[in-house]
């Protein structure tokens, strides 16, 4: 089952979608005058393959989580050991090491050679273009050996510099792991693929699953992995629906969420083993409410939808200049001269750019712990040049062919973000910071739970102050 594309294949699996809708349909309308039937869904944990699917989904999910270790050191830490060793005296221990210029000329060299040596890797194992793990969770279809390349590059590029998200490698392979567990079950016990509809519907439990899995084994919590697969594989299919249709769009059968919980819980709980999570110092369940809270959130809500019109506008840009310089040395050298040099071009970008401000670095996770530490010592600069550069190496770096994720870079900016509106409009940075990361990522991407969730899990929110979070989320969304 191959994904060729982006979101369109969505709409190929209609037959599919409709068999099965069609089956969840096929029963007898409860009378009306009982109300608890009426709510009460169709019994399905009644037969033994559920069981078995069950176990395989939580068999591969501990596999992903033990996966992601490594990985995760891979890709944070070896960018980290060679801006160390050519870096400034205590590189991240010495806040003025992240001011502007704070950084050493031997990155820019560094990140261009070795993006360079990416864009050659590329044309050798004959990545190109490739689907992202938004894509392919809307539409429950992948392409095993395209997320083997898109795994091994984006390591690949994350050891080079780039300041792209890790998610994007455990995505792709999450949603490898699932098809292919699912393909060898049915080969094992073909009784348990009764039909084409069942069988499909497998094959994409099993996909979802897997991504769950590899998202959580790298986010705070995992019932965040659940919230960020239910409402991203949704995403965008409102604009499908019929015209004045109230429910509009798509959502997962009961069946389908049920197997996210333990693939995303499993992986963590392995990844827990190798490296438990710490708890931040200062815990945002502490910090008292302020009543005024939910006003300050329609604020910082508008600013966060101003933040992600810029980075769009920066993606509008970069793709323009970078797609014509691309097309430009296509039709001349061809395709694989292309990927060398726009991959050259990206290095060369990224490392000016981490050289100016060097918190741009790495995906945005390993930044955030130092961000937040020094932050009474940089000035409000060279957060806004820091997260400026920030997006525009992302976008550089993806548009010339590095491969990595949109959501930890994204969670930068809203971080850096929220403290400079904290310092701008004098709001309590335990109000702010959660608020503008949660609310510069839901902008333009709508999964408002998952948004509200990442916040709370990274800075331990009490009940109380999940209302101005969840206020920015939906602000900034509704208004971009």
């Amino acid at each position: 089952v191959s994904l060729q594309g982006t979101g369109a294949d969505v709409a190929s699996s209609g037959d599919t979608e409709s068999a099965l809708m069609h089956a969840e349909r096929s029963t007898a309308e409860p009378p009306e005058d009982n109300t608890m039937k009426e709510i009460l869904d169709l019994p399905w944990a009644d037969k033994p393959a559920w069981l078995l699917d069950l176990v395989v989904i939580t068999a591969f999910s501990c596999l992903m989580g033990a996966a992601s270790y490594p990985y995760s050191l891979v890709t944070d830490k070896v960018h980290e050991w060679w801006l160390e060793k050519t870096g400034p005296e205590n590189m991240w221990d010495n806040p003025a090491n992240f001011t502007f210029q704070g950084g050493s000329t031997k990155w820019i060299l560094i990140a261009w050679l070795c993006c360079t040596a990416v864009g050659v890797f590329k044309v050798c194992i004959k990545l190109d273009r490739y689907p992202s793990f938004i894509a392919e969770m809307r539409a429950m279809h992948v392409d095993p050996w395209m997320s083997a390349k898109v795994l091994v590059s984006c390591i690949a590029s994350l050891c080079a510099g780039a300041t792209l998200g890790l998610e994007a490698g455990l995505g792709a392979l999450g949603g490898a792991v699932g098809l292919l567990s699912a393909e060898a079950l049915h080969r094992v016990v073909p009784i348990v693929a009764r039909s084409e509809a069942d069988a499909e519907l497998r094959r994409r439990t099993y996909i979802l699953s897997g991504i769950a899995a590899g998202f959580g084994a790298i986010l705070p919590s995992p019932f965040i992995a659940v919230l960020l697969v239910g409402e991203c594989a949704s995403a965008g299919t409102e604009q499908h629906a019929p015209e004045g249709e109230f429910m509009a769009g798509r959502k997962l059968p009961k069946k389908v969420l049920f197997f996210l919980v333990p693939a995303a819980t499993s992986s963590f709980v392995v990844r827990y083993m190798f490296d438990p999570a710490q708890l931040i110092a200062k815990m945002g369940v502490l910090v008292p409410y302020d009543n005024m809270s939910p006003l300050y959130a329609v604020l910082l809500g508008a600013v966060a939808a101003l933040v992600g019109f810029v980075f769009l506008i920066v993606q509008v840009l970069t793709k323009l200049i970078v797609g014509g310089l691309g097309a430009v040395i296509e039709r001349t050298l061809g395709k694989p001269a292309r990927q060398i040099i726009l991959a050259s071009i990206a290095g060369a970008v990224t490392g000016c750019g981490i050289y100016l401000y060097p918190l741009a670095y790495s995906s945005g996770r390993s930044a955030m712990l130092p961000t937040t530490k020094f932050r009474d010592s940089l000035s409000t600069e060279v957060l806004l040049g820091t997260a400026l550069t920030k997006t525009i190496t992302y976008w550089v770096g993806t548009h010339s062919g590095l491969v990595g994720g949109m959501f930890f870079p994204l969670m930068y900016v809203g971080l850096v973000a929220g403290e400079v509106c904290s310092r701008w409009f004098g709001i309590n940075d335990a109000i702010a910071i959660p608020v503008m990361v949660g609310a510069v990522p839901a902008s333009f991407i709508t999964a408002p739970l998952t948004m509200l969730a990442l916040p709370v899990g990274m800075f331990v929110s009490g009940p109380l102050n999940t209302i101005p979070i969840f206020v920015g989320v939906v602000t900034s969304n509704t208004i971009l």
